[in-house]
């Protein structure tokens, strides 16, 4: 019962998820929108990769995955991301855990 609340690996992968986007999407760097939507989906393809694996290690109940969510939005807001395109990726990630 009391690993279903042991969220801690969930919030760093939360993290890890964010720093990842992060460092492959700058939020400076003026691009295309064409060229935007490729780098983009090339990073999502990436992270929905590691969603997978660690899915596989971790098993997700409603808790941890509002966690992980949750620590995902804050890096990204922290780093000074658009809101809507903060919450297009939320909801990206909420489709794929």
């Amino acid at each position: 019962m009391l690993g279903w609340f042991d969220s801690k690996q969930a919030e760093e992968f939360g993290n890890v998820l964010g720093q990842y986007l992060i460092d492959r999407m700058s939020t400076d760097k003026k691009l295309s929108a064409s060229k935007f939507a490729a780098k983009t989906e090339s990073v999502l393809l990436r992270m929905e990769l590691q969603v997978r694996s660690f899915k596989q290690k971790e098993k997700l109940n409603f808790y941890k995955t509002a966690k992980l969510v949750n620590a995902f939005r804050w890096k990204l807001k922290d780093a000074g991301y658009d809101e809507a395109f903060i919450e297009k990726l939320v909801e990206w990630l909420l489709s794929h855990t």
